[in-house]
């Protein structure tokens, strides 16, 4: 189907002729045989990050390894900071990582490891031939979805980045959070019941509604830990399947975050935030998890703070979605793991992961990576995005 296939010159992020980009999946025009699929396409803000990320795509794609080059380079000449890639050894082949392999990492590293590793990923997408119908992030999530829908350039990503980077490591420790298993409603519950246990009035807030049935809570860490303990032992809330996620280093999407306003709004404001990735270009439809409908404001520093402030509606977005496309919406997770996977399908809409951890205590194929994304690849293809996938373009 030509129009989910747009060709597009990477020649910029490529050494040299000896190490072209990943080619095209095919250079036919293939005419889709199902009826009008749309892409959406997500990237998810949160775990879970591991230090072999995107290693095996660098070793084996120049232009990913281009692209996550030029994410460096930019935060180092455009903005001052230290090498992302010197400092911890993060998806350059060869080079031995410094953090810690269970991926509770200091926050401006999650966050500048995941915008790299997002657009790197998009660009490699977008090389295949693909592109987005709609675009969506969620958290951190949010700077790749800028720049993947055409609102901003590379450089404007990055610099969005190293602002929510420099400012969030203000508020590190500051709380965590908690994935339950059930719907708003019943997270209330949960929440009022560990307060009042607690004896506080305050202290827990929904911070993401992910599906109808499934919802992240965030606080203080006691409460969280309290939460935690009271999901294990309450009678009215056996089987809820509950899990505390170490590797979200503060109480995002809460109140927790508002002693960093001014200084996150004031990093901000130093960026062109209007600089778009080809004026000639159309964007994707942006849907926002911030404001939970087709975005309709400005990507400004009232935008992004309100993304740090405010429970995100990656569900309500979702079934939105499902609801005015239907059959025809495939969803692409682009993240370090597919987190999502079952919230989505909870939604009604298809999902397609790209990349996944690898499992503990497992010995991984040097190409899983590359596998994955091949897997990716022929699942869009079978969606009817494109009708066959040309041999050898992915080995």
């Amino acid at each position: 189907m030509s129009r989910h296939v747009e060709r597009r010159d990477d020649s910029a992020l490529v050494a040299s002729k000896k190490n072209p980009p990943v080619r095209l999946l095919d250079d036919r025009e293939d005419v889709c045989q199902k009826a009008n699929p749309k892409l959406c396409v997500a990237f998810i803000g949160m775990g879970s990050q591991h230090p072999a990320m995107g290693r095996q795509l660098a070793e084996q794609y120049p232009l990913f390894l281009a692209s996550i080059k030029e994410n460096d380079r930019i935060l180092m000449d455009v903005y001052g900071q230290p090498s992302l890639l010197d400092r911890t050894g993060l998806f350059i082949p060869g080079v031995e990582c410094s953090l810690n392999p269970n991926g509770v990492w200091p926050l401006q590293d999650v966050i500048l490891s995941f915008t790299y590793l997002q657009i790197s990923l998009w660009d490699l997408i977008r090389s295949l031939g693909f592109r987005a119908d709609f675009v969506l992030g969620t958290s951190v999530g949010e700077i790749a979805m800028g720049y993947a829908s055409g609102h901003y350039d590379r450089t404007t990503a990055i610099g969005i980045a190293t602002a929510f980077a420099t400012t969030m490591s203000e508020v590190e420790g500051n709380g965590a959070t908690i994935f339950v298993a059930v719907n708003a409603g019943r997270a209330r519950l949960v929440i009022d019941e560990v307060l009042l246990q607690a004896g506080m009035t305050s202290g827990l807030w929904i911070s993401s509604f992910h599906s109808p049935h499934a919802v992240a809570i965030a606080g203080t860490r006691t409460l969280i830990n309290a939460m935690s303990a009271f999901l294990s032992t309450s009678k009215a809330f056996s089987g809820v399947f509950s899990m505390l996620l170490p590797q979200v280093g503060c109480a995002f999407h809460t109140p927790l975050m508002e002693p960093i306003e001014k200084p996150f709004k004031a990093a901000l404001e130093k960026i062109n935030l209007d600089h778009k990735l080809d004026a000639r270009s159309p964007e994707a439809r942006v849907m926002s998890t911030v404001d939970g409908y087709w975005l309709n404001r400005p990507l400004d520093s009232d935008y992004f703070w309100d993304n740090v402030l405010h429970p995100t509606k990656f569900g309500e977005i979702v079934q939105n979605l499902a609801h005015e496309e239907g059959e025809n919406i495939v969803l692409l997770e682009i993240a370090p793991h597919p987190s999502m996977k079952t919230c989505v399908e909870q939604c009604g809409i298809r999902h397609v992961g790209l990349i996944r951890r690898p499992t503990p205590d497992t010995s991984v194929d040097v190409s899983n990576e590359c596998l994955q994304v091949r897997e990716a690849v022929h699942q869009l293809c079978n969606a009817g995005f494109r009708r066959e996938l040309a041999l050898g373009v992915l080995e």
